[in-house]
């Protein structure tokens, strides 16, 4: 690609006078008119050294109002990121809806350094494959969001002339204000990687903007066109959307669904004694397993959906009860509110996931994007239907992390739910517990079946499991969340106790 792209243009400073002030204008005016139709732009920054990126995102964003924007930088990511999955810091740095986020280096430049320079201890986290830079871009894309990527691009020649008037022009701060390394940078080396990059991310959602930056003024006024041009479809591609959310939202279930759900009987028996016994025992050993997944820097996210009524609360605290309340945080989930309902829907659950050896509980997860939003029309149905392809790629993301991804579907059945209700209803302490909608919601019942079979059938992985919890006995349903998680923190903790070992053999 980078073959193909011309470096003899120049433009004269009169020319490049005339023409930044018009462009500067219209971007200003598309910068605005995307603010009010709440589109989301994510600009990316990335290219050879030596290419004046940093003065080129200056005078693009003085076209801008500085109220709209926020500019990030990948150089500066800390040890800490580092020990949470790759993406976690972009998730965060999103843009709200209408607004810009530019990254003067992003995800690019965490992966093209590495593969430049020596594999470390860290080797893992950094050479995330490029299949799944194109999965997150994509996944944001169909969320709403402009990706606009740009690679800046300079002849090795050039490159040696910039750097070199650089540092005679910023004399003894030469060291403190260049990147370590600079001096020796390899031209043709970083080439090759680059040549890679851009063969391989260049999609249809988020394409490459090669940027010719060996005349300056060139870069600039090219760089200012892309924008437009860019700003503009993205406005035009936000009216479509519009309009085609009005399309009918019905949705008629997958027969070739299997009845999962089926197969489970509610009603599983647990005494009120064995049940005080195995639950001092549990608590004991899920202490203890804190503690060493602690050590271990384990993180762990556990999360719970279920019927109404179906338990979700009692075996949370039964679960987090003998648990130290500095290594844990039970998140709540309800319905997003306006801040959330800003972003993209995997927002709000990137900014909760635990810290290293911490544990994150979810009561209600980001699986209601495909059962009650599926169930109520809240979203139309090629939306929630991407839905799952979306979570496994985030689950698997957090497992590749080292994360324990442990899910519990709390699993009664009519009647015991119409019990509970009522039982909730004539019990002062409980009425706030139910409400009309809770009532509501049980003439669903059958399409939420349907959305619970398919939601089973389709995330259930090796790295995500789902554990169906027969709950119409609180005290048998309590116990298997316990013993499901021990479970899977000892095997986390001897899977990573042997890849010690293994290393340990091999050094």
């Amino acid at each position: 690609m980078l073959n193909q792209i011309d470096l003899s243009k120049k433009t004269p400073k009169g020319t490049y006078a005339k023409q930044f002030d018009k462009k500067s204008a219209e971007l200003g005016y598309l910068g605005r008119a995307l603010r009010d139709a709440k589109v989301p732009v994510i600009i990316l920054f990335e290219g050879f050294r030596g290419t004046y990126r940093g003065k080129l995102i200056n005078k693009v964003i003085s076209a801008l109002d500085p109220r709209g924007f926020r500019v990030y930088s990948a150089s500066k990511t800390t040890e800490r990121q580092k020990m949470s999955p790759f993406f976690t810091q972009f998730w965060k740095e999103l843009p709200p809806m209408g607004g810009i986020s530019i990254h003067h280096r992003a995800w690019y430049f965490l992966r093209n350094e590495h593969d430049v320079g020596d594999p470390d201890e860290a080797a893992e986290w950094y050479n995330v494959p490029f299949h799944e830079i194109n999965d997150f871009e994509r996944t944001l894309y169909l969320g709403g969001y402009r990706i606009i990527k740009l690679f800046t691009h300079i002849s090795q020649k050039q490159q040696e002339k910039n750097i070199a008037k650089d540092k005679d022009s910023l004399g003894s701060r030469w060291e403190a204000l260049t990147p370590a390394g600079i001096e020796g940078v390899d031209y043709k080396a970083y080439r090759n990687v680059y040549e890679k990059m851009l063969t391989e991310t260049n999609t249809v959602y988020a394409p490459w903007h090669v940027i010719p930056m060996e005349d300056v003024r060139t870069g600039i006024l090219e760089t200012m066109d892309v924008l437009i041009s860019e700003f503009k479809a993205a406005l035009s591609a936000a009216e479509t959307q519009k309009e085609s959310s009005q399309a009918p939202l019905s949705y008629a279930s997958d027969p070739s669904i299997p009845s999962i759900l089926a197969r489970y009987d509610c009603n599983k028996d647990m005494d009120e004694k064995t049940y005080d016994e195995k639950l001092k025992k549990y608590q004991k050993r899920l202490a203890e397993l804190q503690v060493e997944l602690a050590k271990r820097k384990i993180s762990t996210v556990v999360a719970f959906e279920g019927w109404d009524a179906g338990g979700k609360g009692g075996a949370i605290r039964r679960l987090t009860s003998a648990l130290d309340p500095l290594g844990y945080k039970v998140n709540p989930v309800s319905a997003p509110n306006d801040i959330e309902k800003a972003y993209h829907y995997l927002w709000r659950f990137w900014t909760k996931i635990p810290e290293p050896g911490e544990i994150a509980v979810f009561d209600r997860t980001w699986y209601g994007r495909v059962l009650v939003e599926r169930v109520e029309h809240f979203t139309p149905v090629k939306d929630w239907k991407r839905g799952y392809e979306e979570i496994n790629e985030m689950e698997e993301e957090w497992a590749k992390q080292g994360f324990i991804v442990q899910k519990f579907w709390m699993h009664i059945d009519p009647d015991e739910q119409f019990r509970r209700f009522k039982a909730r209803e004539e019990d002062p302490d409980k009425t706030w517990k139910i409400t009309a909608e809770d009532w509501r919601n049980r003439d669903k019942w059958d399409a939420y079946v349907d959305a619970v079979n398919e939601m089973l059938y389709r995330t259930d992985t090796p790295y995500a499991p789902w554990t169906v919890v027969e709950g119409n006995n609180k005290y048998y349903a309590r116990l298997k969340v316990m013993s499901t998680m021990i479970d899977r923190m000892e095997k986390a903790l001897a899977a990573v106790d042997d890849k010690a070992g293994s290393k340990a053999k091999k050094g």
